[in-house]
């Protein structure tokens, strides 16, 4: 059954993961025996049971009520399946969101009615916006906390609406669900606690109006060159298929340096194939003539011949900053490949702010400029960190 993704951001504590706990303890997407397990490491460590230590991976994060890295629960639906993913609220590990959300359809928002509209809120949502999320949902969680009142909820909404107008959201095509995620309330089953909130729950929001992923399978084929190693003398390459398709015996481009050569095999889990399709992690051998082609490493894109795959040193588009560099000498990643280059505008970049953006690496990459593809979108690093994440155009 397909799976699709979707993101939960927001500031941290405002209940992400206790509302993927809620939806599956009360879906029953959840074994009996996995909650008991859960319930035993509770109560080993002295803690009482949470419905977000469904979703925590690790006994050290309920020791310290942090999720600490990237999680993905499955929620099982009536016609198909979701793969919910929690990624962490914490200031300094909002560069984990880059990795948790990059395969996302869609995302919840979680905004506590108690502590309101904070600085990870919208910074989420400039991320979310640039990595092309446009399917959101906005969960006001704590509503137990306020007395479940409609004026409460009302007041964040209407200040959530001007925020997500100015970050590129249309405010007026946005669900806001009025919930809490610890109570059960609107999450699955309406709440009798609010009779004046009318419109669909969480889980309804979810199966009905989140649609099917935009498939990759019609676009340029691009294999991504993770690695490669050697079997009998011969030069395997691997990595994923991130769009189109390949086939035994295709004529292909090699980018950035523009080779051209033939997919002699292809690999997959179950041994040799005759084609691959997008989204498979496969080893290909590739040759030009009866000559085996070699020098192809990690930052390659394999493409097709007449693809319109772009190769650039001169990129530029919208950014976020996550934090301000410090200098302008940077390192830039796109897709697998990792370059070293100088960023040429802006002069001046203050954190947690959306600018313009062009830079000048030291070497060509392979781009696909305005897609939703892992090569339309640019990771900025300063001394081994995450700054920047922004979209190439």
């Amino acid at each position: 059954m397909q799976e699709i993704p979707i993101v939960l951001i927001g500031h941290k504590d405002h209940g992400k993961s206790t509302l993927i706990g809620r939806l599956l303890l009360d879906t029953k997407s959840v074994r009996e025996s996995r909650l008991k397990e859960v319930k035993e490491v509770d109560e080993s460590i002295g803690q009482k049971f949470e419905l977000a230590h469904l979703v925590d991976s690790f006994k050290e994060e309920r020791e310290n009520e942090m999720t600490m890295d990237t999680t993905r629960a499955i929620l099982k639906g009536k016609e198909r399946n979701y793969q919910l993913i929690d990624v962490p609220g914490h200031k300094e590990l909002i560069a984990s969101m880059l990795t948790g959300a990059a395969g996302a359809e869609a995302a919840l928002l979680l905004v506590s009615i108690e502590e309101g509209i904070r600085e990870q809120t919208r910074q989420h949502l400039e991320i979310a916006k640039l990595l092309g999320i446009d399917q959101l949902g906005v969960v006001v969680n704590k509503m137990d906390k306020v007395g479940y009142q409609k004026e409460e909820f009302d007041q964040i909404t209407e200040r959530m609406k001007e925020i997500l107008d100015k970050i590129g959201y249309s405010s007026e095509n946005i669900h806001f669900f009025p919930i809490s995620a610890w109570e059960g309330d609107n999450v699955v089953e309406r709440s009798r606690k609010m009779p004046w909130y009318k419109e669909k729950t969480v889980l309804e929001f979810i199966e009905g109006e989140i649609k099917e992923p935009e498939s990759f399978q019609n676009l340029p084929l691009i294999f991504l060159v993770q690695d490669k190693y050697l079997d009998e003398c011969k030069e395997i390459l691997v990595g994923p298929v991130e769009s189109g398709r390949l086939k035994v015996n295709q004529k292909i481009l090699i980018l950035p340096d523009r080779r051209e050569g033939e997919i002699k095999t292809i690999r997959d889990i179950t041994g040799e194939s005759v084609e691959a399709e997008t989204g498979q992690n496969i080893g290909i051998e590739i040759c030009q003539g009866k000559k085996m082609l070699t020098n192809i490493s990690r930052g390659n894109v394999i493409t097709t011949l007449n693809s319109n795959i772009k190769t650039s040193r001169d990129i530029s588009g919208e950014i976020f900053w996550i934090t301000a560099p410090s200098g302008s000498n940077l390192v830039f990643e796109c897709g697998t490949a990792s370059v070293e280059g100088q960023l040429v505008e802006p002069k001046v970049v203050n954190q947690g702010e959306k600018t313009y953006y062009r830079i000048l690496l030291r070497k060509e990459i392979a781009v696909f400029p305005r897609s939703r593809t892992i090569l339309g979108k640019i990771v900025i690093k300063d001394k081994g960190k995450i700054i920047a994440v922004g979209s190439i155009q």
